[in-house]
Formats: C-alpha cells, structure tokens, sequence
C-alpha cells in the first residue's frame, strides 16, 4: 500500500490554478524532497496531502484513507513552514495538548525527549512566544513528531535554525518511517527521492 496517492490533482484559489494535473504516489520508507521556485505549489501540495485544503479536482488518499478522516489524520505529523504552536502555552504544554487531541498518552513522554534531543528544556516556563524563532522552529518539529507518526510532513524546516539545529532535525526527519520535506536545503535531509514542481506539477530533479 503506498502511504500517499494522488491522481489528477488540481488546486484552484479563485480563478488561479496552482496545481495542474499533479500525480505522486509515495511507497512507505522513502523519504521525498521537493524543491521549486516560490509560488510554484509546494506548500499548497503539501498542505492538501495534510487535509488543511480540500482539492478543487483529483484523488487524494494517505495511509489508504482519506485526509479528512481523523483516524487518518492521527498517523499524519505536520510541521508548516510558519510554526503552528499556541503562543501563550510552554513548548511542553504544547506537546502534551498536541498529545491529548491525537489520544496518545506516550505523547508526552516522546515530546519530552525530542525537545531534549532538540536543545531545549522541557520543563522551561516562558511560553513559547518568548523563544525565538528557531527554537519555535524545533519545538513545532516536536510536537509534529510526538505522536510517532507514520507519514511526516515538513515545510522547510531548516528554515531560521543554525547548523546544529539543522542537523539535529534532519537526524529526526531521516529516522522518519516516511517523510515528505519541501526545502532547497541538500546539505542536510537525506532524501531516496527528489522532485521539482514546476507549473503546478511534479517532475524528476
């Protein structure tokens, strides 16, 4: 079964076509990285795949489902470029509410230790509106991958971080089971697979 499957997609905002006939089948073990010019779709093909946005046309399946089924959503970890953290809440909280909404109660104890694995204390009170941006960065990487999922998905995630903090995210994304990576970074995810998209579709590197 392929963890992702998608047929013909096409992505409309208004009359602005964004994704034209796209087509990417992903088996369960790889580890893909796309690169593009900006605003050439990425993130909006990421964020389809995630069940953020519903496809205009096309065929969307994840892990053999759905995207809008939750119990599919639960095996999805998703870190967006912009770290999707409640500012107000510590990088724990954050961890232990992002836990609670997929019902995993080991989720805690796996955020704990990838923000160690990730330089950053699990028990430090400021709310993660305090840190900077890349260490929201980190724990946004946290929190996506907390629940072990089966499918991670990553939208430029070595964006802000200094070298060590790049690498220390890569070491996690390449243990991934499966990972789907958009950045122009080659120096530090270890892709099996690179594609470029180019006018709304997906092309070899």
């Amino acid at each position: 079964m392929d963890v992702v499957d998608i047929t013909g997609l096409d992505r409309h905002y208004g009359v602005t076509r964004v994704l034209s006939s796209l087509d990417l089948e992903v088996s369960s073990g790889e580890r893909i990285a796309i690169t593009g010019p900006n605003g050439s779709g990425k993130t909006t093909l990421l964020r389809v795949i995630a069940g953020l946005l519903r496809p205009t046309k096309g065929t969307v399946r994840v892990l053999g489902g759905e995207v809008s089924d939750a119990s599919v959503r639960r095996r999805v970890g998703v870190a967006t470029h912009t770290p999707a953290l409640y500012p107000r809440l510590t990088a724990f909280e954050n961890i232990r509410f992002w836990s609670a909404i997929y019902g995993d109660e080991t989720g805690p104890d796996r955020g704990r230790d990838l923000l160690r694995t990730l330089d950053l204390d699990p028990d430090d009170t400021r709310p993660v509106s305090a840190y900077s941006q890349g260490m929201r960065q980190r724990t946004s990487m946290a929190r996506a991958l907390c629940t072990d999922p089966e499918l991670v998905i990553a939208d430029e995630p070595f964006a802000a971080l200094d070298p060590s903090g790049a690498e220390k995210i890569a070491e996690l994304l390449n243990r991934a089971r499966t990972a789907i990576v958009v950045t122009h970074d080659r120096g530090h995810f270890d892709a099996t697979r690179r594609l470029v998209m180019h006018a709304g579709a997906l092309q070899p590197a």
